[in-house]
């Protein structure tokens, strides 16, 4: 695929009311503006949330499990997109994506056949991850910024495009603080932008701003442009797809074409929601290629097995490296002193800092 591919991802605050309604007349925006950019050439995928918002309104006293009513609410979503997309003229396709899609090869190149076959017949692919199946297993991405953060990378698109309630990212909450100031242009997501993120997650989604910024650092570390903007207004969606800078702009490190496959796979595929703290010597020693160690291995967070890929972060919790573990949690707990234990090679990391 070349890199003409543009990624959408729509939160579940756009799309979804106050009293768990799809809001269709968001849909229609965002499908006419689409719409118009496929005409034009552009290859465009959507990533969409919803569903489990959407079922929350069948919770019984809470009891209702979050899969069934991500079930429920996945057939009111694509049934307003279906209802929109036909009043357009247009034809949208639905892909129930798991982690495995884009981890085993033979999936991800089936998965890569139909977007393709999409593309080439003008279909809007609609994109949401299969949460009535895999909600809270290792086969979830955890939530759709990480999904669209994941296709980005495997179809080496040129941009991440996520329509959130909110502008973009503010210098404190905008909704607590009036004197909060957007923040227009990023050219790294490092510790001092986590500050400015409560840690809260959506409250109709999983995700939030944090994972945003994850789903950024990513994005900009293979040379993929991010934008956050409001999804609720249609004139900032067309600037966007123009390329103008609205909302906030996070600005790719470095040129797609520097990425090797296997390290696009490295970070698409990341299996693991667990983490790894190192200490200082242990970030050199990553910066300069080199293998990483038990004995600069500071803290475990999380279980893993061997052979999963694992987030590693330095002593201020930012992520700078992910790479294949060749032994798993348990053993590491109780041998991160250990000299000269290789925790992962060098082959299989990829450092983006």
């Amino acid at each position: 695929m070349d890199n003409n591919i543009t990624i959408i991802k729509i939160g579940s605050n756009v799309l979804v009311d106050d009293n768990n309604e799809l809001r269709i007349s968001i849909i229609e925006n965002i499908l006419e503006v689409v719409g118009e950019q496929i005409k034009q050439g552009q290859k465009i995928v959507l990533v969409t949330s919803g569903a489990v918002a959407l079922g929350r309104k069948f919770f019984i006293d809470k009891e209702l499990d979050k899969k069934l009513a991500a079930g429920i609410g996945q057939l009111k979503l694509m049934s307003g997109y279906n209802q929109v997309a036909n009043k357009l003229g247009l034809t949208v396709s639905e892909l129930l994506l798991s982690r495995p899609h884009l981890v085993e090869r033979q999936h991800f190149l089936a998965l890569q056949k139909s977007i393709e076959s999409a593309f080439q017949n003008k279909i809007i692919p609609i994109v949401n991850e299969n949460d009535a199946l895999v909600y809270g297993t290792d086969w979830s991405f955890g939530d759709n910024d990480s999904l669209g953060a994941s296709l980005a990378m495997s179809f080496k698109a040129n941009k991440l495009l996520i329509l959130s309630h909110v502008e973009g990212l503010f210098t404190a909450n905008p909704e607590d603080n009036k004197n909060a100031e957007l923040i227009s242009e990023v050219k790294d997501v490092n510790a001092e932008l986590m500050k400015y993120c409560s840690g809260a997650v959506s409250d109709k989604g999983r995700g939030g701003m944090v994972s945003k910024l994850k789903a950024a650092r990513l994005c900009t570390a293979i040379g993929i442009e991010v934008q956050i903007i409001s999804g609720l207004k249609k004139e900032f969606i067309v600037a966007a797809l123009m390329g103008k800078k609205v909302g906030t702009t996070f600005l790719s490190r470095k040129s797609v074409s520097d990425i090797k496959n296997r390290e696009r796979w490295l970070m698409a595929s990341k299996t693991s929601a667990a983490s790894i703290e190192v200490d200082d010597g242990a970030v050199k020693a990553l910066a300069s290629g080199k293998s990483l160690l038990a004995v600069g291995i500071k803290k475990v967070y999380g279980e893993f097995a061997a052979n999963e890929l694992v987030e590693v972060v330095d002593k201020d919790k930012v992520s700078m490296a992910i790479g294949k573990v060749d032994i798993d949690s348990k053993l590491l707990s109780v041998a991160k002193s250990k000299k000269g234990l290789q925790v992962m090679h060098a082959d299989n990391i990829m450092v983006f800092v």
